[in-house]
């Protein structure tokens, strides 16, 4: 049961990315480029998440 509730909330984490990022629209003509194109919006997502929270960590020990 906890397998199937992390894999459909991982699913759809990846899925709110992919539409965040344009994932979706990825012209890639090679498998590796494709996934390339995948690597880095995964990365960029992540360094976007990681950059709010030192910001609101910031925030809170200014306040």
């Amino acid at each position: 049961m906890i397998t199937k509730e992390r894999a459909s909330r991982l699913e759809g984490s990846f899925g709110k990315e992919k539409e965040h990022y344009h994932l979706k629209k990825i012209k890639a003509k090679t498998k590796s480029n494709e996934i390339l194109w995948i690597f880095f919006g995964i990365h960029t997502a992540n360094a976007l998440e990681i950059g709010r929270r030192m910001l609101k960590l910031q925030q809170q020990k200014v306040a």
